[in-house]
């Protein structure tokens, strides 16, 4: 049964820089270790924060703050998420060049909107998960990461919120 509520949330979408290019390169037994330890480590530090974890898309992760529990500040938890999530990044760098691994960069977009939160799906699959222009906004933010040169874009709406 879809029902969905609008919410004003926080949304992070997040994603390893060059992924093609490092899983054509690694054996499939090394990217499955740097993708194993990465996400791992990335959801941990979502989790910590308060973050709810929405989903996979290849080597992108999304997440959630403010839904489906309420989270004040669920701005600042974001953010706090982000930054901690490049501290965790280098702590996995040590252990990967002991491994012989390669040293991965990501990106991140983070906006704060009011969007769809709920229950979507058909009579095959449904999921918890979030619509609208908000989500869109911050899948941009993390892709305009890369023209740009930077590692996170977070909208003005998260900002001062």
């Amino acid at each position: 049964d879809n029902h969905m509520d609008r919410r004003v949330i926080s949304i992070m979408f997040m994603d390893i820089a060059g992924f093609t290019r490092i899983s054509e390169e690694l054996e499939p037994d090394q990217l499955i270790a740097l993708t194993t330890d990465y996400m791992q480590a990335m959801c941990d530090v979502i989790v910590n924060h308060n973050g709810t974890l929405d989903k996979f898309i290849g080597d992108c992760i999304m997440a959630l703050w403010n839904t489906p529990e309420a989270l004040a500040h669920h701005e600042e938890a974001a953010v706090g998420a982000a930054l901690d999530m490049q501290t965790r990044l280098m702590e996995l760098h040590k252990l990967w060049h002991d491994d012989g691994l390669p040293l991965i960069k990501f990106r991140v977009g983070i906006n704060t909107d009011a969007v769809l939160v709920g229950n979507f799906g058909c009579e095959y699959r449904i999921n918890y998960t979030v619509l609208g222009d908000g989500v869109n906004l911050a899948s941009r933010l993390e892709a305009a990461n890369k023209p740009f040169g930077t590692v996170a874009l977070i909208a003005e709406s998260t900002r001062t919120n």
